[in-house]
């Protein structure tokens, strides 16, 4: 049987919830806490609420790298370098958001479509440190 495109989209992120799921959670407790989950907390999470809590951690921790790394390419490039990757960022980031908004919409009304947006804003942000990265070492 052949799948439809839209159902294999959709496959993949009732997998990606089922990995969240598997792999981040913290107590409610201490969703309330303004210090951020530990691994362990992520780990042990048994809510949506508590899975948003670690995801946005993730996602924090992933632009503070992504920053990080633009930072660090920019000072390596001439001047029309610069341009380039301001105009193709901007793009790249127009692009994450668009992508990660049609993923959750997905699941749209149900409480996973926030965890899947956050999550997939994560992934994306992640790769494109690494592709800043690589660019930074040529």
């Amino acid at each position: 049987m052949t799948m439809f495109p839209h159902r294999l989209v959709l496959a993949r992120l009732v997998l990606m919830s089922m990995f969240i799921l598997m792999l981040m959670s913290m107590t409610a407790s201490q969703q309330s806490s303004s210090t951020p989950p530990s691994a362990n907390d992520c780990k042990n999470a048994a809510t949506t609420s508590a899975m948003r809590v670690c995801e946005n951690a993730r996602y924090d921790f992933a632009q503070r790298e992504l920053n990080a790394a633009y930072q660090s390419l920019l000072q390596h490039l001439d001047s029309g370098q610069k341009q380039k990757l301001r105009v193709a960022q901007g793009a790249w980031v127009r692009f994450r958001d668009a992508n990660a908004a049609f993923e959750s919409s997905l699941a749209q009304g149900g409480t996973l479509a926030p965890l899947i947006r956050i999550g997939s804003l994560t992934e994306m942000t992640r790769a494109r440190v690494s592709e800043l990265k690589k660019a930074n070492l040529q």
